[in-house]
């Protein structure tokens, strides 16, 4: 094992090179880590130059993860054209199933993972510990693995659960059946996530999209084995290929970890590490919040979706095409809002208060970009969008009337979600899980719900809701970000990451301590 120095010691061909313009900013084995210090003092005044420089790199760092988005979101796509050319009841099962499973499943588990946007993006450049990154993709396991036991149950008897909420007997007990062979794949899925989180942390970001074009093509394949072939098993073979196939992601990622790029943070598993109750307690600290944001949300889009659900068939399928249109723009602004934890994170765990600043002001500034882009496109294309999801022209009118809305909710969603990503490089995910609540479940639901069912306003009252409750959460954590001190912020993460490397201790080469007693100027900088 090389010397904990070594591993934040840049190599001076390797300074040398980032210092020459011509020379490529960023590849998989060099994850603009070196130059946080170097630029650090250049970033003191937030010139254009300075937000060009970041904004590239955030870029640079988003494309790999938006394309990958895409990818996976085909995964349940091929699910749900396997099953919706057997029949309307078998597809309606395998949508109540799917909704079940994302509700009390993969969004409390991919919230719990976004923890390690912390812990390992401000651990990479912070610590001295050269597997600490390793060591909290272990307890992100074992924490996963812990999780998997009471979502498992729930599962299992998901026909019993269906039928005290009010199902029809026959869709309840195949949608039982569903979560049931889903259960396969719940474990592996979750610690893909763990895994995806520890590379991206190194900025290594096409690692997932490398992946997923391999595990697309695979899940389309055992699609038709298992459903549509002579060999295949009818309906039930659609989520066995899709738990197959979430076997096959952290098998793919290890290999990639191993062969490719991001072995170096990986010591090996260690089991005394990995069940550190005191560290696991810190993984929880930071993951129970990540999981209220993220569920907070996750489930006020479900909530909405069954609302126009009772409003009625067209208003359902027009529901369906907006929410699945806005999720196809969200993929941009998710690549930036992980980028700019990864990027925030790491200029944190590097002390380095002044590039932080200045990655979120271009992650705001970007985020604020693509909204204007997709909104303008959204109103655009109002009038001839439906069609291509529906022959309805009673579903076309009213995929017409929401878009509008769903431009102007565009603008929030953009912006939040690069405010996410901010806070959570910070670590403070839980300022943004009691803003989402507040936001979605005492505004934007409540209106919603009031405008469509007491006023008559249809699913464009849903969609008013939710956009005044996700402008007044953009507009809160986007004061929050703008009053943060970024000295602070860089305490916080040197504190945290002392608390882990134990033994290694947590200051790289010639950094001081920072206590009280040090002098800071107006914006809460270190004085010289």
């Amino acid at each position: 094992m090389a010397p904990p120095e070594a591993h934040h010691q840049a190599d001076p061909e390797l300074n040398e090179t980032l210092h020459d313009d011509s020379a490529p900013i960023l590849t998989e084995r060099t994850p603009l880590i070196h130059n946080l210090k170097d630029h650090d003092g250049d970033h003191a005044e937030l010139s254009v130059t300075v937000l060009k420089t970041e904004a590239k790199t955030l870029v640079s760092l988003a494309w790999p993860v938006s394309l990958a988005y895409v990818l996976q979101v085909s995964l349940n796509l091929a699910q749900i054209f396997s099953v919706g050319h057997i029949g309307t009841k078998e597809l309606a099962a395998s949508a109540l199933a799917t909704m079940l499973c994302n509700v009390t499943g993969y969004s409390i588990g991919m919230g719990m993972a976004s923890a390690l946007d912390t812990l390992c993006s401000q651990a990479h450049t912070g610590s001295k510990d050269p597997h600490a990154l390793g060591k909290h993709m272990q307890r992100g396991i074992v924490v996963m693995a812990a999780m998997s036991l009471p979502i498992g149950i729930l599962w299992w008897f998901a026909a019993d659960f269906l039928r005290l909420m009010g199902q029809q007997e026959d869709i309840a007990q195949l949608s039982g059946t569903f979560a049931r062979y889903a259960l396969i794949g719940l474990f592996p899925m979750l610690v893909n996530e763990c895994m995806k989180r520890y590379l991206q942390a190194q900025g290594i970001m096409k690692a997932t999209l490398a992946v997923i074009m391999i595990a697309s093509p695979l899940n389309a394949f055992l699609q038709y084995l298992l459903v549509w072939s002579p060999i295949g098993f009818g309906v039930i073979g659609a989520p066995i290929a899709t738990s197959i196939t979430y076997w096959c992601l952290p098998v793919l990622t290890g290999l990639y970890i191993k062969f490719v790029a991001g072995g170096e943070s990986w010591g090996g598993w260690e089991w005394k590490e990995a069940l550190d109750l005191s560290q696991i307690w810190e993984f929880l600290k930071l993951g129970l919040p990540c999981v209220a944001m993220t569920c907070s949300e996750w489930w006020a889009f479900e909530i909405i979706a069954l609302a126009a659900g009772w409003i009625g068939d067209k208003e359902l399928a027009a529901q369906t095409i907006v929410l699945n249109t806005c999720s196809l723009t969200y993929v941009i602004p998710l690549g930036i809002s992980i980028a700019a934890s990864t990027r925030i994170g790491n200029a944190l765990g590097a002390y380095c208060p002044r590039t932080a600043r200045a990655a979120a002001v271009a992650c705001i500034l970007l985020a604020l970009c693509v909204a204007t882009v997709n909104s303008s496109v959204l109103i655009s294309v109002r009038h001839a969008w439906g069609w291509l999801w529906s022959a309805d022209e009673e579903v076309v009118r009213l995929v017409a009337t929401v878009l509008p809305l769903a431009a102007i909710f565009q603008l929030s969603d953009a912006v939040g979600a690069g405010v996410g990503g901010i806070l959570r490089g910070c670590g403070r995910p839980d300022l943004g899980a009691y803003i989402n609540l507040a936001g979605y479940y005492v505004v934007g639901l409540p209106i919603g719900l009031i405008a469509t069912f007491k006023y008559n306003m249809d699913i464009a009252g849903l969609w008013m809701g939710l956009t005044i409750g996700l402008f007044l959460v953009s507009l809160t954590t986007l004061i929050i970000v703008y009053r943060l001190n970024w000295t602070g912020e860089a305490d916080r993460a040197r504190t945290r990451i002392m608390k882990v490397d134990q033994g290694y201790g947590a200051l790289l080469p010639g950094d001081v301590l920072v206590d009280e007693a040090t002098t800071r100027d107006d914006d809460g900088y270190l004085s010289a």
